[in-house]
């Protein structure tokens, strides 16, 4: 009869033992809300209660300001004080103002007049020998200037509030009054008296003082005075801490007051644990109801799950899961056979389409592969072509521009060479003649001192001394002249080899020198910098195979970064003189040439891509970065040399130019 009636017993009734077990999971539930609420209940107020004694620190020192300012003010109305200082009688105001610094308990009491000059510093015992830190405070004084600021004592983590207040008779100024207490221990208690909460007081993270024993002096972080109460830790000891500002005219000092919160979680941890054994007892409880339920519901079920089970593990289709039930579970079964049979016919159909499928499918993704293979290569193939195609293309454009340069510079240099060179070839020619001249008109003053009127007048009008003076000075200055055009276009001449494409011998530093001339204007001293100098250390250097103006080209572009390099390193102020070093060297079989500045200097990171296509860290319009690459490619292929950059950041930059001597 009993067993009976558990076969008929549907799912929906043995649910109702499980809606037990839930209700009791929600009264304790209820039990741990409650004692959350009244944990942050208490620790609510705590927080209420610790600010309200900040704004209470706070009124009370604001009540310490208004009655040293009050004070302050008595003082310096009294006209024996005006007098005292009119009169700079020291003794006087020692007289007048000790006592009154001993009654009222301060610890500093200056006074100065107009000039800045101290008439009285009278202090507490703790600061004799203190320096106080008072300079720019004393002018103000002088000046007739009042407020309220904190001070600092030297070599000391020691503050004073001070209240400085100008000193005036019926007509001017006559000086002014500090006045100021230690912002101490002692300050602190006497604010703090009655309460059982502590007050730190800080200075740039750091404690001045501290009615805490044992923590003055020491570097600790307060909370911001912008934020509410909050949880803190000075030395292991947790508090709740609220800070205030005590604000000063040149700094300020925040003040934080501490509550201990060991007794609030001693509290806090008892109700904790009564909470928790009453919910390891309900949790016993509804565990043992869970326990009969789970019984009743799971007893039918295992028998279908075991079937389940093997059906899974095993792959055998062919079990069948007992029906001994009618309720939900019997029918669980019953669908359960079914299933197993539909599965079965699924499978069968499964393995047939995929025997299909995995043929076709091998052959797909070997068709895939190697087309996928082909694709990708002809994709890298591509680039490759595309990128030489670039590069190709600029340095063409690169190198026209070049060529057409040095034609350009051919011309000028020979158009400008054949009237320079008459006139270097007449000038000495008509240096001879004035001479002469010169010499002749000389004669006739020796041998006819008194000429006709008419001869006086014109050699006064003409000035005839200063003529004689002057006509070699600038003959001299002609020859000079063309002298100096002829060497600019003999560098002109032997620059303009750019556009010469045979290898033939050519004296490379002449190529340097030529160079340097063409960018002396860059070399020259500029607005924004003096001029750089260029320190040249060649050695004995036979001629050397070469194409001349492609190296021309490489020194042009080496030097060129240099001079940017150096404007940017003094505009930076990291080098006193600008200097680039050229030096040159024969080892082995080689030609070394070295080209230095004491520049910026170029980043490791940067180092690595500086001879690359198109890279460059100039801005936009400045740099095309094709200089160095194509210099690079000069050197390497075109002379089987090699180029090397050396440098490091702020120290400067060095080139090698290594070519072989053929």
């Amino acid at each position: 009869m009993r067993r009976k009636f558990r076969l008929r017993l549907n799912l929906s009734q043995k649910i109702v033992f499980s809606s037990l077990a839930i209700f009791l999971s929600i009264f304790i539930l209820c039990l741990s809300i409650i004692g959350h609420w009244f944990t942050n209940s208490l620790e609510q107020n705590i927080r209420q209660e610790v600010a309200s004694f900040a704004e209470r620190v706070y009124q009370d020192f604001q009540h310490e300001q208004e009655d040293l300012e009050t004070q302050v003010n008595l003082i310096a109305g009294r006209e024996t004080i005006i007098l005292a200082i009119e009169q700079k009688d020291k003794q006087k105001l020692l007289q007048d103002l000790l006592p009154i610094r001993t009654i009222l308990n301060l610890d500093w009491i200056k006074v100065v007049d107009a000039n800045g000059n101290t008439l009285l510093d009278t202090r507490t015992y703790s600061l004799v020998t203190s320096k106080l830190l008072d300079k720019s405070i004393t002018n103000i004084a002088s000046s007739g200037g009042g407020f309220i600021d904190f001070i600092d004592v030297e070599d000391s983590l020691q503050v004073l509030q001070v209240v400085i207040h100008p000193i005036k008779s019926s007509i001017k100024i006559v000086g002014g009054i500090i006045m100021g207490n230690l912002v101490d221990e002692s300050f602190l208690e006497q604010i703090a008296v009655g309460s059982s909460k502590d007050i730190v007081t800080t200075k740039k993270d750091t404690i001045i003082a501290s009615t805490l024993p044992n923590i003055k002096e020491i570097k600790w972080q307060p909370p911001s005075p912008n934020s509410s109460t909050i949880k803190t830790s000075i030395q292991q000891q947790a508090y709740f801490a609220k800070s205030i500002v005590f604000k000063g005219a040149s700094q300020s000092l925040i003040t934080t007051i501490l509550y201990p919160i060991l007794q609030l979680e001693k509290t806090q941890s008892s109700l904790w644990l009564r909470l928790y054994l009453l919910f390891l007892l309900g949790g016993t409880i509804v565990t043992f109801i869970g326990y009969l339920i789970g019984n009743k519901i799971t007893r039918p079920l295992q028998a279908v799950t075991q079937i389940a089970k093997k059906v899974t593990k095993d792959a055998n289709f062919d079990l069948q899961a007992p029906v001994t039930t009618e309720d939900e579970v019997g029918v669980l079964a019953i669908s359960l056979n079914q299933l197993i049979q539909q599965v079965k016919q699924l499978l069968t159909e499964q393995y047939q389409a995929k025997a299909k499928l995995e043929a076709y499918n091998q052959n797909l993704e070997q068709k895939i592969k190697e087309r996928t293979k082909e694709v990708e290569q002809k994709n890298l193939d591509l680039k490759n072509t595309l990128n030489e195609l670039k590069q190709t293309q600029s340095q063409l454009i690169q190198t026209e521009k070049m060529s057409s340069l040095g034609q350009l510079v051919a011309g000028v240099a020979h158009e400008i060479n054949n009237p320079v060179t008459f006139i270097y070839g007449n000038v000495e020619y008509a240096e001879n003649y004035v001479k002469d001249i010169l010499q002749l008109i000389q004669l006739y003053q020796k041998y006819y001192p008194n000429p006709d009127s008419n001869i006086q007048n014109v050699m006064k009008e003409v000035e005839i001394e200063y003529i004689i003076q002057d006509l070699p000075k600038i003959l001299t200055s002609m020859k000079v002249g063309a002298e100096r055009i002829h060497q600019i276009v003999l560098s002109l001449r032997i620059f303009s080899r750019l556009d010469e494409a045979e290898f033939k011998t050519a004296n490379v530093h002449d190529g340097i020198d030529s160079t340097l001339l063409i960018l002396k204007h860059r070399l020259k001293a500029q607005t924004h910098r003096p001029e750089i100098q260029v320190i040249k250390d060649y050695c004995e250097m036979p001629h050397i195979k070469c194409f001349a103006g492609q190296l021309n080209q490489v020194f042009m572009n080496i030097l060129a970064n240099s001079i940017d390099a150096l404007d940017e390193a003094w505009e930076k102020k990291l080098c006193q003189q600008p200097i680039i070093r050229i030096s040159s060297e024969c080892e082995n079989e080689n030609i070394c040439i070295h080209i230095a500045d004491n520049g910026t200097g170029i980043p490791q990171k940067v180092q690595s891509r500086l001879f690359d296509p198109f890279f460059t860290t100039k801005p936009i319009g400045k740099g095309t970065g094709l200089g160095l690459s194509i210099s690079y490619q000069i050197v390497t292929e075109k002379h089987r040399g090699s180029l090397q950059c050396i440098s490091l950041p702020d120290r400067g930059t060095e080139f090698v130019i290594t070519i072989p001597i053929r």
